[in-house]
């Protein structure tokens, strides 16, 4: 399967304020195996039950990380769908691992090694990871709640990965678990949009920290899960270890997936040629602006006040209606090599996502 960004390419631009997988929904676990033949490079298993049995047949005991992953991905409620797990020889690492994946499917999102990796081998993989041109999340299994200096969960922070959610927690399958959250909540919201915060991850049990070793794993954007009250067990706070949310880094994916497909689909499906005129280019943002009004309706942009900084039309403290605005320069402008090679004109395209509140205040006044 060849890519299609030589046909359309998206170029995501995070702005901070002034101050293409086809599946979303599928993790892939990358197994170190003693037995390694090519025939197990890659396996995909529908459920919990099928992994289990696929695995004993590849000679995984009960009490391996992989057979206690595989378990505690397909426990999450929602459950996910399908989990791809492919073995790997001690010959390869794990992100060299990654691409022979890639050299068969890019049908999945999230990633997680199921052995323990030490520092160097961690920090590598979430390199691997995104450097990617497809794009992924590695959820990267810190076995430990420190974040003391030249740790691992303060290795991740000081990288400021963007694509790597750090969860920390006293067994590395515990990590599956929250992949399959993530993978299960996807597939499950079709026609509305979730955040990882607060969501309860079945399969494993909540950590019995104090505030303080919350508080200083939270600070170096580290995710944990643990009990609030006597009823509330919550992962907190979805945060990748740049301190984005898992929400957006989705979301931004997906949008740039479907802006690519659609580009693609109205060259390769339209009758008639599309000449290289503004009438062309009203036809792709038409495309795409439907598209982006999906997003809207699904809660996942909404007006706001841009407060990024001046790009094409957009000014700072400008509104933007429905969470995006789109425009090209005209054809008028392009150069000549461009036109030669028969290139559209560039499409930009402004997002204000909608955010997700994740605590509220609440006042409460008495008359006495």
């Amino acid at each position: 399967m060849l890519p299609v960004t030589s046909i359309a390419r998206v170029v995501v631009n995070t702005i901070r304020a002034s101050f293409s997988p086809s599946a979303f929904d599928t993790g892939l676990l990358l197994v170190p195996d003693a037995s390694f033949t090519e025939d197990r490079r890659l396996m995909i298993y529908p459920s919990g039950p099928a992994a289990a049995a696929g695995l004993t047949e590849l000679g995984f005991t009960a009490d391996s990380e992989v057979y206690k992953a595989v378990l505690k991905y397909f426990a999450a409620s929602p459950a996910p769908g399908r989990l791809l797990v492919s073995c790997y020889p001690a010959s390869q690492s794990p992100g060299e691992a990654l691409d022979a994946v890639l050299e068969r499917t890019a049908d999945f999102y999230g990633v997680m090694p199921a052995s323990d990796l030490n520092n160097g081998e961690l920090v590598s993989l979430a390199q691997h990871v995104e450097a990617l041109e497809h794009p992924a999340v590695f959820f990267a299994p810190v076995t430990s709640f420190s974040a003391e200096a030249g740790g691992t969960l303060d290795l991740l922070y000081r990288n400021q990965f963007k694509r790597t959610l750090p969860f920390c927690c006293g067994t590395l399958s515990d990590c599956a678990a929250v992949m399959g959250t993530a993978m299960g909540l996807e597939l499950s919201h079709t026609a509305s949009a979730f955040a990882l915060c607060y969501k309860t991850v079945n399969g494993i049990q909540p950590e019995d920290l104090t505030q303080t070793q919350v508080d200083s794993v939270k600070a170096k954007n580290g995710n944990v899960y643990i009990a609030r009250g006597y009823t509330h067990f919550l992962l907190e706070n979805g945060t990748m270890a740049n301190g984005q949310r898992y929400d957006e880094v989705l979301y931004i994916d997906k949008i740039g997936a479907d802006l690519q497909n659609a580009a693609v689909t109205l060259l390769a499906e339209n009758p008639d040629k599309l000449p290289q005129t503004d009438d062309s280019t009203a036809q792709f943002i038409n495309r795409f602006s439907s598209i982006l009004m999906g997003y809207t309706e699904r809660g996942v942009l909404a007006s706001s006040v841009w407060r990024g900084a001046d790009i094409g039309p957009v000014r700072g403290g400008e509104i933007i209606e429905n969470g995006f605005m789109l425009w090209a320069d005209s054809y008028d402008d392009q150069p000549d090599a461009d036109r030669a090679a028969h290139k559209a004109m560039p499409v930009q395209v402004a997002l204000t996502p909608a955010g997700s509140i994740e605590s509220i205040v609440i006042t409460v006044n008495v008359q006495v």
